[in-house]
């Protein structure tokens, strides 16, 4: 115990300083290297002056951008503009096209009306079978006839041109083709092809033959068109009727229901509480296109003359 008081007490009373001292000449040098910065640091004028520079660019940016603005502003109102005139340009372009289909709509329906009336002392006749080019196609008609009329002969003077169609292209070459021929006789004409009705189907030297009314091309495509609509009113057993120009009619009550054109479809149908049906625009031009293939007939060593000749048979015209 009293070595270690003895140690203590040898302790001085203050801790000892280690802050490290610098020589005259070291602190002569550091006041030297202090004297050489201080006239190199910014003063509050030079400051001032940074200030300002920073500010002259920051508002000629500022002018610039604005510049910019006004610049895409006035392209946005010029761009808006044309888009607006663009926009009526369309507007009316739709306005006419719509106007020219309507047109072309009507003067379809007008030709096609033409066409059919061309065509009313035509019949045609299916399923009579072809006898190679030495068959009397006439003398066959007037045999159906006679068969048709119950044994009342049609003269020869009543007949006025008869011929075979041309061939559909889908259609097998073993299908005969159809007859058209074209009578002198409205009366004589409807006389036939009602009691042809009647009787469903003519059944002749083992065939069955079917006589229709001699349509146009067009008709045809409109009626094959409404079919889902035909069928869905004999599924109803209701009656309808075609009319001419084209037209399908059914009776509702006191109403007779028309259609004219696709349009008319959807109201025909609720108006007979029928479901809707999908139907394809049959005014349509892509509807309307013809057939690819041959448009005349064809026979060997038969030039552009002979062809027409072949193809313009009188009254009684082709169905292409």
């Amino acid at each position: 115990m009293e070595a270690a008081s003895q140690t203590l007490e040898s302790l001085p009373s203050t801790p000892a300083r280690f802050s490290p001292t610098l020589s005259e000449s070291q602190q002569q040098q550091q006041d030297g290297e202090w004297r050489d910065i201080i006239p190199n640091l910014l003063t509050k004028s030079d400051f001032e002056a940074l200030s300002d520079r920073l500010g002259r660019v920051v508002r000629e940016e500022v002018a610039q951008l604005r510049a910019d603005m006004a610049n895409v502003e006035a392209h946005m109102a010029v761009a808006e503009t044309e888009t607006r005139a663009l926009r009526t340009d369309l507007e009316q372009t739709n306005t006419a096209v719509m106007n020219q289909e309507a047109d072309i709509a009507y003067l379809t329906t007008w030709v096609d009306d033409l066409d059919n009336r061309g065509r009313r002392l035509n019949l045609r006749v299916r399923g009579v079978r072809e006898g190679g080019p030495s068959e009397n196609v006439p003398e066959l008609l007037r045999q159906i006839f006679t068969h048709v009329l119950g044994g009342q002969q049609v003269p020869r003077s009543g007949l006025v041109r008869a011929h075979r169609a041309l061939r559909p292209l889908p259609a097998p070459e073993e299908q005969p083709r159809d007859i058209i021929c074209c009578l002198d006789n409205y009366h004589l004409k409807e006389e036939i092809l009602r009691t042809a009705r009647r009787m469903g189907a003519v059944r002749m030297e083992g065939q069955t033959i079917s006589v229709y009314q001699d349509l146009s091309r067009y008709t045809l495509q409109a009626r094959r068109a409404l079919r889902p609509v035909t069928s869905a009113l004999q599924q109803a057993g209701i009656q309808y009727r075609w009319g001419y120009p084209f037209s399908l009619s059914a009776r509702h009550g006191q109403d007779q229901l028309i259609v004219r054109k696709p349009g008319d479809v959807p109201g025909f149908l609720r108006s007979l509480g029928l479901p809707p049906q999908q139907v394809p625009d049959w005014l349509a031009r892509s509807f309307l296109q013809q057939a690819p293939g041959p448009q005349f007939p064809r026979r060997p060593n038969a030039g552009p003359q002979q062809r027409q000749r072949d193809w313009d048979q009188g009254p009684a015209r082709r169905e292409q």
